[in-house]
């Protein structure tokens, strides 16, 4: 499967993220753009190594 290319600023969005809190990224994640836009935030969970379901529960 090949791989779709982002717009330029959503590139540039993706590199601004690197070296912040994860609170930037968290809220990054919720942005319109990403909820509305499957490959940025596919590439989004990607580039920061995260896990598309989401965090597991915490063991008891």
């Amino acid at each position: 499967m090949e791989d779709t290319i982002l717009p330029g600023h959503l590139m540039k969005r993706i590199e601004e993220l690197r070296g912040r809190e994860v609170s930037y990224l968290e809220d990054e994640l919720y942005s319109e753009e990403a909820l509305t836009n499957l490959e940025y935030r596919t590439q989004l969970e990607r580039c920061f190594s995260l896990d598309p379901l989401g965090p597991l529960p915490p063991s008891l």
